[in-house]
């Protein structure tokens, strides 16, 4: 069996624990060239693409577009057509890098050697709907599939189905949602943030009246249009050039300054936050970060940020003035040391020149990794994001 390849689940990234299978880019009998395109799989909020490390043709998929698999599972299995179909069953039926045991789908041109036995208690059309960890899951939890919507392409049944099937459909008037994988490594990853990065917390309040005019100087001549968040993500990269010691990151027992502003800016879209980095904010100009920024919330948009976009970065921008939010914290997002959370501007009675004034207010509150970041040192970015921004 040394000539049958398995197609399982790789772990791209250290945080990875599951991916999400979003398309197959072959099909049962097809050949398959070295570095074919072969499958694609979202996971870690992006989606990335497996390229086949051996020729020979696709025997076995074992997996559809919307089922999710720890790491190492086997999704199917590619082979030379000089191997019997007994052997690639036999394989199938002995791998023990996942959780797929003894069940295939054959090519299409021929039926398996041995048909796997449907699962006790599942109808034939639940039976076609689900794959075989699925119907694991469903007689784990007592689940009837025919009685079970499938969420996944072309109606398919995902584990999410059966766990908000075995949880209940809810009261009257209540929708259960299952999580998608996006969410999922989101609660995840920010559950294990909360749990284990020791917060400390600093707000500061800034008067961005000066800002607002230098934006409305720098929009006046008709090109890229700068908004208030690419203007302060601007102020911040600066910030972070004369107090580097928040540019940080700490990676095992080891703090990483950055030399360079490399800034996650918060996106939001239907399926959470995007962290999506814009490199080398320092060295850009305000049209420059708004460009980039645009670029990437397309992406985010569309689902095509790469491993790239989304890591690298020194230092979170997490801004929801623009939902009418006046203050809020945020959690750190690991590896980075710190995040700022920006609120709504807004007009507030100020004391200036020893007189009343209006001024345009900004809440801003640092959330900081106390491991590597000290509140004096805090303190001093913050002060010197003032100078920034009260300066322009």
């Amino acid at each position: 069996m040394s000539d049958i390849y398995p197609i399982a689940v790789p772990k791209w990234g250290i945080e990875m624990v599951e991916g999400t299978i979003t398309s197959w880019n072959k099909a049962p009998g097809d050949a398959v060239a070295k570095g074919d395109e072969v499958f694609e799989m979202e996971s870690d909020k992006i989606v990335n693409v497996w390229d086949s490390p051996v020729d020979g043709v696709l025997r076995r998929v074992l997996a559809e577009p919307g089922d999710a698999h720890p790491v190492g599972a086997l999704l199917g299995v590619i082979a030379p057509a000089s191997v019997s179909d007994a052997d690639v069953d036999a394989f199938i039926a002995s791998y023990s890098g996942g959780e797929v045991q003894g069940d295939a789908t054959a090519p299409a041109d021929q039926a398996p050697a041995a048909a796997p036995a449907k699962t006790a208690g599942q109808s034939s059309e639940a039976y076609t709907r689900s794959s075989p960890s699925v119907r694991r899951l469903a007689d784990e939890l007592g689940v009837d599939l025919s009685t079970v919507t499938g969420t996944g392409r072309r109606g398919r049944i995902t584990d999410d189905d059966v766990r908000a099937a075995a949880g209940g459909d809810g009261a009257d008037g209540v929708q259960v949602i299952p999580l998608s994988a996006t969410r999922r490594t989101i609660g995840r990853r920010l559950t294990e943030a909360k749990q284990s990065i020791p917060h400390f917390y600093l707000t500061a309040e800034y008067d961005i009246d000066g800002l607002m005019a230098h934006r409305a100087r720098l929009n006046e001549d008709g090109g890229t249009k700068v908004s208030v968040n690419d203007l302060l993500v601007w102020c911040v990269g600066q910030a972070l050039m004369k107090e580097p010691r928040v540019n940080v990151n700490l990676v095992g027992d080891d703090i990483h300054q950055f030399e360079a502003a490399h800034i996650a800016v918060a996106i939001a879209t239907d399926d959470g936050l995007y962290p999506a980095t814009i490199a080398n904010v320092d060295g850009l100009s305000p049209a420059g970060v708004a460009e980039a920024t645009a670029v990437l919330a397309e992406k985010a948009r569309s689902g095509s940020l790469t491993k790239e976009d989304i890591s690298g970065g020194s230092f979170t921008v997490s801004n929801l003035g623009m939902y009418g939010v006046s203050q809020f914290t945020a959690i750190i997002n690991p590896p980075m040391g710190a995040i700022l959370a920006l609120g709504k501007a807004e007009p507030r009675v100020v004391v200036r020149d020893g007189g009343q004034a209006v001024a345009t207010v900004l809440n801003a509150t640092l959330s900081c990794d106390h491991r590597v970041i000290d509140g004096a040192v805090g303190a001093q970015f913050l002060a010197a994001l003032r100078e920034i921004i009260e300066g322009l």
